[in-house]
C-alpha cells in the first residue's frame, strides 16, 4: 500500500473520532406538573366574584377573587371626631368613629305655638325653616326639619348662632311673621354620632379631623376575623406564578379564613416526564445533562437546558406512561420495556402543560 492510502485513511480516521465522541441518545416526552399549591381566604367572608378560569396562566399580583364587604357611610355632613379602631379590628357594640355634626344646635319643637291653621301645624321633614329667640328676637338662624313624630319635631339648625336651653320660635319664611309660624322649641346641643360596624374593620377611609359629607364612605367591613398586622382589601391576589389547575369556590359561597380558593400547577415545579427503553438505560442517568427542545418551535433552534432528576425502578409494562393527566413513550409503537425518568428545566410563558418535546443527551 502506497504511502499516500496509509495517509488518506489515518485522515479518514482522524475525521470519525470527533462524530464518535459526541454520539448522544434522543428520548421524546412531555410537559407535566409538579406538586400543586393553594391560594387561600385571608379572611371569612362572601366570595362575591372569581376572576379567573381553570387552565389560565397566573402570576404573583393578579386578582383572584373579589370578597363582599359591607360600605359603612357618614350618617350626616361633619367632621370625624375620634377613631377608636384600626384595620384588622373585630368590632363589637363600640364605636368605630364619631362624626361630629355641621349643626351645632338640636331644637325639640311642638306644634303647640304655631299659627293656628290646618297648614302651619303640619310640618315635613326636610322643610327649611327659619328661628328666632322669644325674648328680643336678636338670636336668629336657620335649620331644617329631621325628624317629625306627631305634634312634637326635630329642627337641625344649617346657620346662625343660638344660646343654649334657650327658647326659640319656628318659622316657615324668613320674615318671621306670625301667621308663618310653624311652633316653638328649646335649644340643645347637637351629639355627636356614633358609627358602629359588625364583623371585622377591613379599611379605613378617613382620619380623626377629616371633614367628611352625608353618604361619603368611612370605612369597610368583613365577616369573620382578621389579622391585625396585615393588610387587606377586598380583592384577594396571588401570592403564586403558575397555572389555575381547579377553581375551589364559586360567587355567593361563604368561606372562611383559611379555605382554598384555588388550587394551582406552580410554574417553577414544571418537569419533563419521559420513557427510557430498558437497552438505552445505561445512555442516561440521574444528575446528567440534557438539552430540551419542544416540537412545537424546533424549527427555531432553541433549546432548553435541563438535569435528569429521577428514574424509576419499576417499568411500565404498557409501554406509556401515565401521569394522570399527560402521557409519554419513546417511541411511537414501541414495545420494550420502559421505565420513566424525570427531568428539572426551568420553564418560561411559553411553556404550556402536555407539550411534547424531544431530550437530547449531552455526551460530556
Amino acid at each position: 500500500m502506497s504511502s499516500k492510502k496509509i495517509l488518506a485513511l489515518l485522515v479518514a480516521a482522524w475525521l470519525l473520532l470527533p462524530a464518535c465522541a459526541m454520539a448522544w441518545e434522543e428520548f421524546e416526552g412531555n410537559v407535566v406538573q409538579g406538586d400543586t399549591v393553594t391560594v387561600t381566604a385571608p379572611y371569612g367572608g362572601t366570595v362575591q366574584s372569581i376572576s379567573l378560569r381553570e387552565g389560565e396562566l397566573l402570576r404573583v399580583g393578579n386578582a383572584v377573587a373579589t370578597m363582599q364587604t359591607t360600605r359603612v357611610l357618614s350618617p350626616v355632613d361633619g367632621t370625624v371626631r375620634g377613631v377608636f379602631a384600626e384595620a384588622g379590628d373585630a368590632l363589637g357594640q363600640s364605636a368605630v368613629l364619631n362624626v361630629a355634626p355641621v349643626s351645632k344646635y338640636t331644637i325639640t319643637c311642638t306644634i303647640d305655638k304655631a299659627y293656628p291653621s290646618i297648614d302651619m301645624k303640619f310640618v315635613r321633614i326636610g322643610e327649611t325653616v327659619y328661628i328666632k329667640c322669644k325674648p328680643d328676637g336678636t338670636h336668629k338662624a336657620e335649620g331644617v326639619i329631621t325628624a317629625v313624630n306627631g305634634s312634637q319635631y326635630t329642627v337641625q339648625t344649617t346657620a346662625g348662632e343660638l344660646y343654649m336651653e334657650e327658647t326659640v320660635y319656628i318659622y316657615r319664611s324668613d320674615d318671621y311673621t306670625y301667621k308663618t309660624r310653624i311652633g316653638s322649641g328649646t335649644v340643645g346641643r347637637t351629639s355627636e354620632l356614633s358609627v358602629t360596624g359588625t364583623g371585622s374593620l377591613l379599611k379605613l377611609y378617613v382620619a380623626d379631623g377629616d371633614t367628611v359629607e352625608r353618604g361619603q364612605l368611612l370605612f369597610e367591613t368583613v365577616e369573620g376575623t382578621l389579622d391585625a398586622l396585615a393588610v387587606y382589601g377586598e380583592t384577594i391576589q396571588s401570592d403564586v406564578d403558575g397555572v389555575v389547575a381547579e377553581i375551589n369556590v364559586s360567587a355567593g359561597q361563604k368561606v372562611s379564613k383559611g379555605d382554598v380558593l384555588l388550587t394551582v400547577y406552580k410554574q417553577s415545579d414544571y418537569q419533563i416526564q419521559f420513557a427510557i427503553d430498558e437497552d438505552l438505560l445505561s445512555a442516561i442517568s440521574v444528575g446528567d445533562s440534557v438539552n430540551i427542545t419542544f416540537n412545537w418551535n424546533e424549527d427555531t433552534g432553541k433549546t432548553y437546558p435541563g438535569t435528569v432528576t429521577g428514574i424509576s425502578y419499576v417499568s411500565d409494562d404498557s409501554g406509556t406512561s401515565d401521569t394522570g393527566s399527560t402521557e409519554s413513550t419513546a417511541t411511537s409503537g414501541s414495545s420494550a420495556t420502559q421505565y420513566e425518568g424525570y427531568i428539572a428545566f426551568e420553564a418560561d410563558d411559553s411553556v404550556r402543560l402536555g407539550m411534547s418535546v424531544t431530550i437530547a443527551t449531552i455526551d460530556e
